[in-house]
């Protein structure tokens, strides 16, 4: 999308009888200023996120697109079961055995689990990323003094570990 067609988006999104759909991406940084007045006494602009954002940070810039700068606005989730299934690693028919009242606390927790769960990947990457790293230094240390026979083992470990 050009700044010109963007900017017409954020100019039209919050006046009287307009729907506005966007993605995530509108939603951090991206003020969506309520000049029509109709819109106000109607409550302000309603922003419905439609996902479980996987950071709550975003969640939290996405529900301050509503009540700018001292303007009314309200927000509102509407998840699909399905997704949150296959996002959040739910159990098919959660929502059965957790109390209406308690899903978005849910909801969070499921979240972070699999915020810990990512971070965990990150951390067991960047550990193999790093003896990868100490085995190439090996090699081209073998190189650089002309060891062969060092070399040649040196290579045939990193080329075993990338199978």
């Amino acid at each position: 999308m050009s700044k010109g067609d963007k900017a017409f988006v954020i100019s039209k999104a919050a006046t009287a009888g307009q729907v506005t759909i966007s993605n995530a991406v509108f939603g951090r940084g991206t003020d969506f200023f309520c000049k029509d007045e109709t819109v106000q006494r109607q409550g302000g602009v309603h922003v419905i996120q439609a996902f479980l954002s996987e950071e709550e940070s975003e969640e939290i810039q996405i529900q301050g697109r509503t009540a700018r700068q001292g303007k009314k606005g309200s927000f509102q989730l509407i998840l699909l079961g399905f997704d949150l299934e296959e996002q959040f690693n739910l159990s098919i028919g959660w929502k059965d055995n957790v109390a209406k009242a308690d899903w978005y606390d849910y909801l969070s927790a499921a979240r972070k689990k699999r915020r810990i769960l990512i971070c965990e990947k990150i951390e067991e990457n960047l550990s193999d990323a790093t003896e990868k790293d100490r085995e190439t230094h090996r090699y081209f240390d073998a190189l650089l003094a002309q060891d062969k026979d060092a070399a040649l083992i040196c290579f045939k470990d990193i080329y075993t570990s990338f199978k």
